[in-house]
């Protein structure tokens, strides 16, 4: 996709489809402006009262032929004392939409009173410009890549345009540099997305391998054995039902001195769940291809904070495992030391995610981090809890979850924080080992994921955890706005709005 800034009036662009943009209590006045700069062409619009400038709305109409462009989209913003940063991405996600379902190549689109928006956000008018792009970029992600009927036309050039130049350097590093987030974050869907058949823990590795050398950063892996050597059991244990064996990747990006201590992300990298012993209902198990879904976020934030450059170090941790049941399979009632030495009791091999994780959580202390953040589709319990709207988090340190909570607000890409008390621990208690991987049924079952991550994590490093089960994927046909069927890619511009706090 073509993407440019331009500081030109309405009548000397040219595009397929030039969109205006109105907000509804100012609809009348700017449908009339627009009718006496087009010589009468929006009589009819105005006469019939159609468009009332309400959010997410839109009209198409026709202009003469000595216009550059031949069609104008009229895109209601809703009220002025209603903007968001969200209500900007659905705005320009819905008119971008539009503009697919009328099969056009490029589309120019107005970009709005910015220091109008700011009085009401109070943001900058670099984040205000960076919402409008991520609602037109993420809306261009088609999932259909193996539809031999894929009748998806994307927008091939996108022009913003103001006739201020105001605001033109603020806006124009917005353009640019949400364009580096939004394709890490299509990266992250597209990982996700991908067959299971096709996305084996070898090939993962292989992907983010090849990948990392465009954008920036290193990648080292792990094969069975030397996961073997390493003691990271549980990994192994996970991975022993599949043909496919483990895979335990490091991923480095150095933008500071080798000497400052990085941040770590870990991320969860099941490329399939079948529940294993304790295997899953064959309703939605399809989805379970997902289950890697912390991992892509992992991978999507490296392939954006390299490009961007960030002035700082980060390490990410990702063990990438297939839970299949076989004779092999590890079972209900085994114990298993991880690579710290505690030991587990196998109470559910369902419970996989949080296996792999603690091996990895342990690994971490290794590089002396300033922070740990996990992210993971660790639990069904999470959508019980949230529905398809937030993801849980957990933590040990207070600071660290304010700014990833204050960052999920920014993004929407929002978290609710949920506690650890001390009293949860006996429900994870086991008689025979230091700790069960799985707690009774049907009780606190997102936070006794948390509980045992704690266990492996104690008071090594500040560490948060995200259980993203419930905003990974799932939306299904309800999928609307910049989000579409599939995989979300959620956690990518998360951990990117946290990681500027941690670059010079």
């Amino acid at each position: 996709m073509k993407i440019k800034y331009e500081v030109k009036k309405i009548k000397d662009i040219k595009a397929d489809v030039v969109a205006s943009v109105a907000f509804e209590d100012q609809a009348g006045q700017k449908l009339h402006w627009l009718n006496t700069l087009f010589k009468g062409h929006l009589d009819t619009l105005i006469e019939t009262d159609d468009f009332k400038g309400k959010s997410n709305t839109s009209v198409i109409t026709y202009l003469h032929m000595d216009n550059r462009s031949k069609r104008l989209l009229v895109v209601g913003l809703g009220n002025s004392k209603d903007c968001t940063l969200e209500t900007r991405r659905k705005n320009y996600a819905a008119a971008a939409k539009k503009v697919n379902t009328m099969k056009l190549n490029s589309v120019a689109f107005e970009v709005p009173d910015l220091a109008l928006i700011r009085s009401v956000t109070g943001y900058s008018h670099y984040e205000i410009m960076q919402a409008i792009c991520e609602g037109v970029f993420l809306s261009q992600y088609n999932p259909k890549k193996y539809s031999s009927k894929n009748e998806y036309t994307p927008i091939n050039e996108v022009i913003f345009f103001t006739d201020s130049p105001k605001y033109t350097r603020e806006a124009g590093d917005a353009v640019k540099d949400s364009k580096v987030v939004c394709d890490a974050v299509l990266v992250a869907r597209d990982l996700e997305n991908e067959p299971s058949n096709l996305l084996t823990p070898d090939k993962f590795a292989e992907y983010v391998k090849k990948s990392s050398i465009k954008a920036g950063y290193s990648v080292t892996v792990f094969d069975e054995k030397k996961i073997a050597q390493l003691n990271m059991n549980l990994i192994l244990s996970v991975g022993k039902g599949s043909v496919n064996p483990p895979r335990f990747l490091i991923l480095q990006y150095f933008g500071a001195n080798k000497s400052e201590k990085p941040v770590v992300l870990v991320g969860k990298g099941v490329t399939f769940d079948s529940g294993g012993i304790s295997i899953k209902p064959a309703q939605g198990m399809d989805q379970m291809k997902m289950d890697m879904g912390g991992a892509a976020a992992v991978v999507g934030a490296f392939e954006a904070i390299a490009r961007l450059k960030f002035k700082m170090n980060l390490i990410g941790l990702i063990p990438a495992v297939e839970n299949m049941p076989d004779a092999g399979s590890y079972k209900p009632g085994d114990v298993i030391k991880s690579y710290s030495g505690t030991s587990v009791e196998i109470d559910n091999t369902d419970a996989e995610g949080r296996l792999v994780l603690a091996d990895a959580l342990d690994y971490a202390a290794n590089y002396k981090p300033k922070a740990v953040i996990d992210a993971c589709t660790l639990t069904g319990a999470a959508v019980i809890c949230f529905g398809h709207l937030l993801a849980g988090l957990m933590g040990n340190d207070k600071e660290l979850t304010k700014k990833i909570f204050a960052a999920g607000e920014k993004t929407y890409e929002r978290v609710w924080i949920l506690p650890l008390y001390d009293e949860y621990d006996k429900l994870m208690k086991s008689e025979i080992a230091d700790i069960k991987n799985a707690g009774p049924a049907r009780q606190a079952g997102t936070i006794m994921g948390g509980i045992f991550l704690k266990k492996f994590v104690q008071d090594k490093y500040p560490w948060a955890h995200l259980d993203i089960a419930s905003v990974a994927f799932g939306l299904g046909e309800s999928a609307e706005d910049y989000h579409t069927t599939g995989a979300t890619g959620y956690g990518v511009r998360l951990f990117v709005e946290l990681l500027k706090q941690y670059s010079h």
